[in-house]
């Protein structure tokens, strides 16, 4: 009796848990827009609600990837003034270790099946072209504005989150805290010594790279639910990164990086930088998709 009690406490906590998984990842009808979970019950970070342990982890994790590898980039743009060819490798890198990982058993990684690919070819569309313009802006402005303005998608993610998502608008105190990045915005962009120099010029990267991203957040949210029966992370991983390989090396071919790369001096210390960005993009890849399963779509925006 004391063993299949234990069973059936055991049997109980799964149950829960799936539960409890499957109301995080649910997209709602917008008849029924999600509710806050009790305050004490939460965890905050970046004035996030956080309603587990696990989706602490993934957001710290996704955090600590995110600023890094944005730092590595504007390195490899500097090193290597090629933005398509620093991406089609690092996609490259990605998919080649998430088919090992399929391969050799390490991981539980889907495999390609029609109804999941229709959906991220949207996706993959978006996807490129954010990168694009996010490695375009590092390589044409500074880190701080594309940081700057990154930091404003949150307040249109929100938007589309209630429209099409299901979700609660930001409460008063949210949505003024929104409000006081755009106004640090705004600020930054009226100092800032390129905007006097070349005006809405100096911004065309970074604001294409703030719309398309936006989009991007909200929709990502929705292909990474139940839905479509990813059995990881890693699955979504292997999508986003295979799909866009070609499209990708499209750009860089058609920009002309590839006499870019080939009159380019590749030193040691240009080589090993992209290939931390390699590593560091399988770790941004995974623990993003990771981190979206679990937090809202704004919510992940801010933390990102």
């Amino acid at each position: 009796r004391r063993a299949s009690g234990v069973r059936l406490v055991f049997s109980h906590n799964l149950s829960y848990r799936h539960r409890r998984h499957q109301r995080l990842l649910a997209p709602s009808s917008p008849h029924c827009r999600h509710r806050a979970q009790p305050a004490s019950s939460r965890f905050w970070m970046l004035g996030c609600a956080l309603e587990s342990r696990e989706a602490v982890f993934a957001a710290l994790s996704f955090s600590a990837a995110s600023g890094s590898l944005l730092i590595i980039n504007k390195l490899c743009i500097h090193a290597i003034p090629a933005p398509s060819f620093i991406a089609t490798i690092q996609f490259a890198v990605c998919t080649l270790f998430c088919l090992f990982l399929r391969a050799s058993g390490l991981a539980a990684v889907d495999g390609f099946e029609r109804e999941k690919v229709r959906p991220y070819l949207a996706y993959t569309g978006m996807f490129v072209c954010t990168i694009y313009c996010n490695m375009k802006a590092l390589q044409n402005s500074n880190v701080e504005t594309l940081i700057v303005f990154r930091a404003c998608c949150p307040i249109v993610v929100s938007l589309l989150d209630y429209l099409f998502l299901g979700r609660e608008l930001p409460s008063a105190r949210s949505f003024a805290s929104l409000l006081l990045l755009v106004a640090g915005a705004t600020s930054y962009v009226l100092t800032d010594a390129q905007w006097k120099l070349s005006g809405f010029r100096a911004y065309g990267w970074v604001g294409a790279y703030f719309c398309i991203l936006s989009v991007e957040m909200a929709y990502g949210k929705h292909i990474v639910g139940p839905n479509l029966g990813f059995t990881s992370p890693w699955g979504p991983t292997l999508y986003s990164n295979s799909l866009s390989l070609l499209p990708m090396a499209a750009i860089g071919l058609a920009a002309s990086e590839a006499e870019t790369v080939r009159t380019s001096q590749l030193s040691t210390g240009s080589v090993a930088l992209l290939a931390l960005s390699c590593v560091v993009g399988v770790a941004i890849s995974f623990t993003g998709w990771y981190c979206r399963s679990l937090v809202t779509a704004t919510c992940y925006t801010v933390l990102g």
